[in-house]
């Protein structure tokens, strides 16, 4: 019909105005008006011809199409139901019937109708396209793209069929045949605004955001009250950090439908993205208020019950969105189970995560984490990989051509070894360049500028086997690419196997005295150094960070000079210090890492929270305690006050979440301990042992 709707409907009506109960042209009419979306004359139409002929089955059919059409679900299965008394093999009703079994979630019940509508007309491709939906929907995705593929030899430039089995490949972890897919389809048929937003979405999630803000516009130009891709564009705005545009796109949504459930969660997500608790908790009471048993409305409860720390609350919210089949659901209740201290539940539960979805990104780099804190070093690396495909780790991964190292010999070739995530990551596994350049091969060190110099100082850049390369600029040529935190994979790093044979980063003696001589006098005990905040763009850094005035007791204690090595807006806490308490500032202005590492030569201990200082106090091998959250980074572990990344570092725990003044207590006592000493007094009591798992608690 496509293309003669006008030309048919004149046809019809010239039958119609000789004999108004005409039953072919009353159907006829029925479907042009089906075709043109005009719902109400549809069902008149073909009303009168079931009216006309009530013993023809393909009257009923029509009816139910047209009162599918209507959004009249109930009465259109009736219909069809009408119409399989009359014929019970008939196939457009049977594939009718399936098609509003699936549209009501009952799969399997329309699998069997469209089965039943096969065995009598194995050609029809809407039975073979339903078929397949329904299969997807029981997660037989490859039984599911054969249907679309039979559906495709039947017709084909089907756009439908290229469309549902792009579905599929997305959902099989197969974004490059599911972009093609999508692409076909939109060949096939131009205006088809759902490919469009499917194939955004695709670019979307693969960092490609430039092409997927295209292609969700065409969606929204071609379809403008399609929602769902008004809601996936606020999304990419977010992540493009551009919210005032997510916001507009979010308004458009809502301005479309107020009570449309997705758009009041997709607010809901925005407002907590924003750390607007409260908007967000106003958000996601509209829209249970609409629909209660909304699966991803119940995972957003338990994720605002998390973030407010109500960890059972959030554990027993989860499990309702769970039941309700949210997918993230149980991965986020491993996390909630974890603040709670359950670890060995939080692991079961974040493996029991991975086996229903299998090939979800976030949950498999949540077992990843878990593993990794907990000790299953041989598994956890190999998971870790997941992040690559996670966008709250890499929204924009780095692309190569050249192939990623995997740890053969090198024989002679050129390997790029790139940072990917903090200074702090950075500083840690710098250390396995050493490695690499063992198999064979000279490597090359990207890193961000404020470690450039810092790099110079490891013993392959010194000795010439490795060279200093910056993060943004185009590199050396190279063969073969490996991101530093992959390395341990690659190694298949244990506990026990953490390279280690003692500093790995130095500095310039002559910047040392320069620091030394800027730095000294004071008090004629230890000279310790300080930091006690992160970097606020990482997500828990509300976790991990504190206020200056937190070390108050702290810092009152007599004959230490305290020397500060905060960096960045926190440092101006040091104007604010009560009189009394004497604080240096010795790294706020600091150029880079190298100068702050010089600086950490002249000192006796550096007390800091989880940050790069932490690392860099740790790569030189100078006794350093940290002080971290109940509910610290991964690579801390649980409940052990040593770890084996740097073995003259001693751990702190919050013994409650959030209860820094018990921890500054321990760590005060801890000071009062130290003998008298001179400046180049050794290695802390029990700082100097490598950790293990199964360490002592604080």
């Amino acid at each position: 019909m496509a293309g003669r709707l006008t030309t048919l409907a004149r046809s019809y009506q010239r039958v119609l105005a000789t004999n108004p109960r005409d039953p072919q042209a009353l159907m006829g009419m029925s479907l042009v008006a089906i075709a043109s979306g005009q719902a109400h004359a549809a069902v008149s139409m073909a009303t009168a011809a079931a009216e006309a002929v009530p013993r023809e089955c393909l009257a009923w059919v029509t009816l139910a199409q047209a009162l599918k059409c209507a959004e009249r679900n109930d009465e259109a299965e009736q219909a069809y139901r009408g119409a399989i008394r009359l014929d019970g093999t008939n196939a457009l009703a049977r594939a009718g019937l399936g098609e509003l079994k699936l549209a009501a979630g009952r799969a399997e019940e329309a699998a069997r109708e469209f089965e039943l509508a096969l065995r009598r007309q194995p050609t029809l491709v809407a039975a073979h396209l339903g078929l397949g939906h329904s299969l997807a929907c029981r997660g037989r995705n490859d039984d599911a793209l054969a249907c679309y593929g039979q559906a495709l030899v039947l017709k084909p430039r089907c756009a439908e069929a290229e469309f549902a089995a792009g579905f599929v490949l997305a959902r099989l972890g197969r974004p490059r045949e599911a972009e093609l897919r999508y692409r076909r389809a939109i060949a096939a048929r131009p205006d088809f605004a759902a490919a469009w937003m499917n194939l955004g979405n695709l670019l979307r999630e693969e960092g490609r955001h430039l092409h997927a803000e295209a292609a969700l516009l065409r969606a929204v130009r071609l379809r403008p009250n399609l929602i769902p891709a008004w809601l996936n564009l606020a999304l990419l705005e977010r992540q493009c950090s551009r919210e005032d545009k997510a916001q507009a796109h979010l308004r458009r949504a809502l301005d479309l439908n107020p009570h449309h459930v997705e758009t009041l969660v997709a607010w809901c997500q925005f407002c907590a993205a924003q750390g607007d608790a409260a908007g967000a908790r106003e958000w996601l009471d509209r829209a249970l208020a609409q629909n209660p048993r909304h699966a991803e409305a119940a995972n957003m409860r338990g994720i605002l019950l998390h973030n407010e720390g109500r960890f059972e609350e959030a554990t027993h919210a989860f499990q309702q969105a769970e039941a309700l089949g949210s997918p993230a659901a149980t991965s986020n209740r491993g996390n909630s189970l974890l603040e709670l201290g359950r670890d060995d539940e939080a692991l079961r539960t974040h493996e029991l995560a991975a086996q229903r979805e299998p090939r979800s990104p976030g949950t498999l780099y949540n077992l990843a984490l878990t593993r990794l804190r907990l000790g299953d070093w041989e598994r956890g690396w190999p998971e870790y990989e997941a992040r690559w495909r996670f966008r709250e780790v890499h929204r924009s991964p780095r692309l190569f051509l050249e192939p990623r190292w995997l740890g053969e010999p090198l024989a002679g070739r050129r390997l790029l070894l790139h940072a990917e995530q903090g200074l702090g990551d950075t500083i840690q596994f710098c250390r396995f360049a050493e490695m690499a350049v063992a198999r064979g091969g000279s490597v090359i060190l990207q890193v961000q500028p404020e470690v450039e110099r810092l790099m110079r100082s490891l013993h392959v850049v010194k000795a010439g086997a490795a060279q200093v390369a910056l993060l943004g600029r185009i590199p050396p040529e190279f063969d073969l690419e490996c991101p530093l935190m992959s390395l341990p994979a690659v190694f298949h790093t244990t506990i026990e196997t953490v390279p280690w044979h003692g500093a790995y980063l130095g500095t310039d003696p002559a910047l040392a005295d320069e620091k030394r001589a800027q730095f000294s006098g004071g008090a004629l005990g230890p000279r310790i150094g300080i930091a006690w905040a992160g970097n606020p763009r990482y997500k828990a850094d509300r976790q991990r960070s504190m206020e200056l005035t937190t070390l108050e007791p702290l810092l009152r204690t007599e004959s230490v000079s305290w020397i500060s090595l905060q960096k960045g807006e926190p440092s101006r806490q040091l104007e604010q210090l009560p009189d009394g308490i004497s604080v240096l500032d010795g790294s706020s202005r600091d150029a880079d890492l190298a100068e702050t590492a010089a600086l950490l030569t002249t000192l006796d201990l550096v007390i800091t929270t989880d940050t790069c200082i932490a690392h860099l106090a740790g790569a030189m091998a100078k006794p350093v305690w940290i002080l971290l959250p109940h509910l610290a980074d991964w690579r801390w572990m649980q409940r052990i006050e040593t770890t084996p990344w740097y073995p003259t570092a001693r751990l702190f725990r919050q013994r409650e979440p959030g209860d820094w003044s018990e921890l500054i207590q321990r760590v005060l006592l801890a000071v009062n301990q130290l003998p008298c000493m001179t400046p180049r007094w050794p290695a802390l009591g029990g700082c100097a042992t490598p950790a293990r798992a199964g360490g002592v608690q604080n």
